[in-house]
């Protein structure tokens, strides 16, 4: 069985990086209105053994539920929520390879990239002007898998359980990461204007909903 281990420069990443990014580029959080969410992509994967898995169906629908209900609760100027259905499992979609994409582009390349078409249009569609859009990208450990990678790191073995579809791997910070990152575009010009990032983090399980609207609250504190 493959032991779990990043290497360290990845370590310091999500050691030191701990705080959440935000930055505008041509406008301020009062003047992008009216703004239309696009339901986030969750991609969570099962993190057996190495950092890049398996898609983890089950426990992403969970995480995109909790997002869903969150978001809204948070008093962010959202007009319209807008459905949007991101086929994760197709390593071939060029919207959800964009998705993820977020998570690596940081502040500089975000304001260069070009928003995929059918978002532009969902979000044109539902007649607002300004699109947000959210990556939720991480892992949940198999519980299965967890049980016996902590039997081999330290004899004891962690008795969790998978249930479901929910993930209770109490507060061992190796169970899980997690990372959002954010963008909000003009879908007039199809210009982004907002970037904002809560780097991969231990601290936040995507599977409790107490931790989701911290990590929420934490990305999208610019407009709270």
């Amino acid at each position: 069985m493959k032991r779990f281990v990043f290497p360290l420069a990845i370590v310091a990443v999500l050691v030191f990086s701990s705080c959440a990014t935000s930055k505008f580029y041509s406008q301020d959080a009062s003047s992008v209105r009216p703004l239309a969410l696009v339901q986030p992509c969750s991609y969570l994967t099962d993190a057996v053994g190495d950092f890049s898995t398996v898609y983890f169906e089950s426990v992403s629908k969970v995480n995109n539920a909790i997002l869903m209900e969150t978001i809204p609760s948070l008093g962010l100027p959202i007009d319209k929520v807008v459905p949007f259905e991101f086929n994760c499992a197709d390593k071939s979609d060029a919207t959800v390879r964009w998705m993820r994409h977020l998570a690596d582009v940081g502040q500089t390349g975000a304001q260069n990239m070009t928003v995929p078409a059918d978002i532009l249009n969902a979000v044109r569609g539902s007649g607002c002007r300004y699109g947000m859009v959210l990556s939720d990208i991480g892992y949940v450990k198999d519980a299965r898998q967890y049980n016996l990678e902590k039997t081999i790191e330290t004899g004891v073995k962690i008795a969790d359980a998978l249930v479901n579809n929910h993930i209770d791997l109490s507060n061992d910070t190796e169970a899980y990461l997690n990372g959002m990152f954010s963008v909000i575009f003009d879908a007039e010009t199809g210009k982004v204007v907002w970037f904002g990032a809560s780097p991969r983090s231990y601290k936040f399980n995507p599977m409790d909903y107490r931790d989701m609207k911290k990590q929420l609250t934490k990305l999208y504190k610019v407009f709270l």
